[in-house]
């Protein structure tokens, strides 16, 4: 089963991440530190520094591939280039600086079956393609990264949202569970851009588009 994680927040914001001043720099080091513990920090103390001199240092703990080192965080941080064995490690930690600076995030569990299912109930009902649920990620998100395998990612501004989310409403009469439970969530959910929008204005940021991963 995969995973569709939907974002509100700014494009231009998220851009900012891949390249990053010194201050958002700072910001981003602490949630990759508060998400991902000591496989974020630098090493500074004497072990940290023999390091590079050995195979492998010796109080390094044994990792899974999609797990983030300090060493993703700078490559991410810096715009460098991403070697593809760690892509997955770093879209984790991406995904992780996006959610703590989104105004809203909303997940839910959803296969390419069940994609396919949600567009044609939305299409018998009246919904145009363009507004269909696969839409949400047909923008290509041009940061400068690639996806990671078995992601797609895309983004959709705020004025489209806004549409979405009213042809959604007005199809919900004519779904049948489940499509009906699931659409009514996610559509009171993207319903909240006018809020975070004007938080957003009230914060001088700018305002939040949808940025949506969905994992195979």
């Amino acid at each position: 089963m995969g995973t569709l994680w939907l974002h509100a927040v700014a494009l231009d914001e998220v851009r900012g991440m891949i390249g990053a001043t010194d201050a958002e720099a700072t910001r981003l080091r602490a949630i990759a530190a508060e998400q991902f513990g000591r496989h974020t920090r630098s090493s500074t103390g004497l072990l940290g520094k023999l390091g590079p001199m050995m195979r492998r240092p010796v109080d390094a703990p044994v990792l899974r591939p999609d797990t983030p080192t300090a060493d993703d965080r700078d490559r991410l941080l810096a715009g460098q280039h991403l070697p593809p064995q760690r892509l997955a490690a770093s879209w984790r930690l991406l995904q992780a600086w996006i959610e703590a600076t989104a105004w809203g995030t909303h997940h839910s569990a959803l296969d390419r079956s069940t994609l396919n299912t949600l567009d044609f109930d939305l299409a018998r009902a009246g919904v145009a393609a363009r507004y269909g649920v696969s839409a949400l990620v047909e923008h290509p998100l041009e940061i400068g990264v690639l996806p990671a395998p078995g992601l797609v990612v895309g983004y959709r501004s705020g004025a489209y949202v806004r549409q979405a989310a009213e042809a959604w409403r007005g199809a919900l009469p004519e779904l049948e569970p489940p499509t009906h439970a699931w659409v009514a969530e996610v559509a009171d959910w993207l319903g909240r851009f006018d809020e975070w929008t004007m938080s957003a204005a009230t914060a001088d940021r700018p305002a939040p588009d949808l940025v949506a991963v969905l994992s195979a």
